[in-house]
């Protein structure tokens, strides 16, 4: 056999040996087999994580009572409200809010039941203390401010002129800063444990801070009660 040929059988030898052990490493069992492994357990934990989330989410808000502070600021200063559900022949107080006792301007509610009526809303806090809110009036009951309407005008205020809106403040979320509402403050949408909210009938570029209850909510959001 010559030098050439005998190359060439060593090569063919050399290959029948080392290839599939080559190959099996590159494209052989191993890497797939790897691939699957690591998408299982991806898988898997993906599945797990959204499983414990979804528990708690729905155990929490099954049993939450959320608190908001709430205020309403007339012309220059804030109106006195009361600590118990105002009561006339217009009130349509919706289950899931309530007043609490000893405490003016802090509302407890229950999301899972103002949701499930479709009120998780503004207009379940309006209808504790009987107030009647459109884009640019606002009435009180007798008991509240004398009972008086105001509308938006150039002559209210003392000449300043009066619009009428909303602020909130997300105080335990993300963003807590003055989210300002001009339309539709009936439907103004409650979120988070421990809002502010202040319905504001002031000349226009009034900011007012939040509600003077905001203290006492923060110390039962903060109290876990």
């Amino acid at each position: 056999m010559t030098s050439s040929a005998k190359k060439i059988a060593r090569l063919a030898e050399k290959s029948k040996t080392r290839s599939p052990r080559g190959l099996k490493l590159r494209g052989g069992s191993l890497f797939p087999t790897v691939i699957i492994v690591v998408l299982a357990l991806g898988a898997a934990l993906i599945a797990y994580s959204r499983q414990t989330l979804v528990d708690r989410t729905a155990s929490d808000v099954t049993n939450a009572t959320y608190y908001l502070s709430f205020g309403v600021y007339v012309c220059d200063d804030w109106v006195a409200l009361p600590d118990s559900i105002v009561l006339t022949d217009l009130a349509e107080v919706q289950e899931g809010a309530s007043l609490v006792a000893e405490k003016p301007g802090v509302v407890s509610w229950q999301p899972q039941v103002l949701s499930g009526q479709r009120r998780a809303k503004l207009s379940a806090v309006l209808d504790l203390y009987s107030m009647k809110v459109t884009n640019d009036s606002l009435s009180f009951p007798a008991s509240i401010n004398d009972g008086a309407t105001l509308t938006e005008d150039a002559d209210a205020c003392g000449g300043k002129g009066g619009s009428l809106f909303v602020d909130t403040w997300d105080v335990e979320g993300t963003d807590p800063t003055r989210k300002t509402s001009i339309a539709d403050l009936g439907s103004v949408r409650l979120g988070n444990d421990g809002l502010a909210v202040a319905l504001v009938f002031a000349p226009d570029g009034t900011e007012v801070d939040q509600p003077p209850a905001a203290a006492d909510v923060a110390l039962l959001v903060n109290s876990g009660e």
